[in-house]
């Protein structure tokens, strides 16, 4: 009897082909590959996959999960997020007051907020603002101001639940991309629609979030209405629609902006493409958008 202990082969672990770094503890009865439970669908024998529970014509989704969350943070909507808050605490401080928690200080909608034009006396002077003057920055600093805590809240909390899923799917440049566009989208929207009104919130680009993971969640075979998503995209078109001074140019302009983007970044991943080719589009669309809204403030 040897003293060498006995080598015994270690057998391969059972991966998920969606999430490498996941068991894969059942097989899809149509193609057979390891899926994880987050992969699983429910079929009328056995799982599905999601490749293989998606609709006909849907596009095919193997490169990167998107509807898992990945491994790594996601920096980019924790830096959304940061900027958004240290622009209301500067709201706050330049207030002067408690005030400034409630509503936003009036200079600063003025130095920041999105319109067209408008007449401001300084001092005996009486000069033109806006957009339409060439203040073209107002398109962003527009979103990342917001008229009270409750605003500012409620945004940011539908940018954390989407930018997770959005950021670990699509990669933090593309997510980027994709805000970007939906942001500009936004205020496309408002000069389109309210141009007079003054402007401010995340709103449009939280709603181009909201049209994208639709799309997405269609695409690996599943439905946002029956998801816990569902209320809060309800709730946010509820809101749109029946509350007073909310900007239905904005949210609107975002909801169709982000849909486009999202559906061109789906079919891109279908066919592989690398990561420039998304980033470039966004560039391009971002480019139109502002381009549009110039257009549309000078009307």
């Amino acid at each position: 009897m040897s003293d060498t202990p006995e080598v015994v082969p270690r057998l391969p672990e059972r991966r998920c082909y969606r999430h490498p770094d996941r068991r894969g503890g059942v097989s899809c009865q149509r193609c057979d590959r390891l899926i994880c439970p987050d992969c699983m669908h429910q079929a009328s024998v056995g799982f599905h996959c999601p490749e293989c529970a998606a609709p006909r014509g849907a596009p095919s989704i193997t490169a990167r999960p998107l509807m898992a969350a990945g491994p790594s943070r996601p920096i980019v909507t924790q830096v959304l997020l940061g900027l958004n808050g240290l622009a209301f605490l500067y709201s706050i401080v330049l207030s002067g007051s408690a005030r400034g928690i409630t509503r936003l200080n009036e200079g600063l909608l003025i130095d920041g907020g999105l319109f067209a034009r408008a007449r401001l006396f300084d001092g005996f002077e009486l000069r033109l603002i806006g957009v339409d003057t060439g203040e073209y920055y107002r398109l962003v600093t527009s979103a990342f101001l917001h008229d009270g805590i409750f605003h500012l809240a409620f945004n940011m909390y539908v940018l954390w639940i989407l930018g997770q899923i959005l950021e670990a799917g699509f990669g933090r440049a593309r997510f980027l991309s994709l805000f970007a566009v939906s942001l500009l989208g936004g205020a496309f929207g408002v000069l389109l629609v309210s141009p007079s009104s003054p402007t401010v919130g995340a709103s449009g680009a939280v709603f181009g979030l909201m049209g994208a993971t639709v799309l997405v969640q269609r695409a690996v075979g599943g439905s946002i209405w029956r998801s816990p998503l569902a209320p809060l995209l309800m709730i946010n078109l509820v809101f749109t629609l029946l509350v007073p001074r909310v900007s239905i140019g904005g949210h609107f302009g975002g909801l169709i902006a982000g849909a486009v983007m999202g559906a061109l970044m789906l079919a891109l991943e279908r066919r592989n493409a690398p990561r420039w080719a998304t980033v470039s589009l966004g560039v391009v669309l971002s480019a139109l958008l502002v381009a549009g809204s110039v257009i549309a403030a000078a009307q």
